[in-house]
């Protein structure tokens, strides 16, 4: 714990806590995020940063788990809550590309059953609510009946094929 005070886009800290170096974790009694020193902000890409609302700062809700993942100071949830908020909001689009280069670890499959042998025939998505959303497709079932959206931790080549077992 931090015991430092300091005024933030939220108003002024309740909590500081070290999350790593140069990455302070604050909260307010209404808000929080991360405070980025400048070095830290500077490891960022100019397009991360561009779609930040605030320098050297990320906001709990859509920015934190961007920050941390870029950062390395995240953990698999941290990506996934990040892939889906730079897939959902515009202003965190450009992010993506940065996002999809780290290693994928906790990841997902659209799996089909036929015949009762379960076959991974689309490869791998980065979150949750990618596979549910094409599992659910109305084209995708027609096409390739039961599916199910089932969460894998291998990697390697056992998750890439296509038509291979998750």
């Amino acid at each position: 714990m931090v015991t430092t005070t300091m005024h933030t886009p939220w108003g002024w800290t309740k909590d500081v806590v070290e999350v790593a170096e140069g990455v302070l974790r604050v909260t307010t009694p209404s808000h929080g995020g991360l405070k980025l020193s400048r070095e830290r902000w500077d490891e960022l890409p100019s397009a991360v940063q561009d779609a930040m609302h605030t320098p050297t700062y990320a906001e709990e809700d859509c920015e934190e788990p961007i920050v941390r993942t870029l950062l390395g100071v995240g953990d698999d949830g941290d990506r996934e809550i990040a892939l889906t908020v730079a897939g959902y909001f515009d202003r965190y689009v450009p992010v993506l590309p940065f996002l999809r280069r780290y290693p994928p670890g906790l990841h997902y499959h659209a799996v089909a059953f036929r015949r009762g042998l379960p076959t991974d025939p689309f490869g791998r998505f980065d979150t949750r609510v990618e596979a549910e959303s094409f599992t659910a497709a109305a084209e995708t079932m027609r096409a390739h009946g039961r599916m199910e959206a089932i969460k894998c931790t291998r990697t390697g080549p056992l998750c890439l094929g296509k038509e291979g077992r998750p």
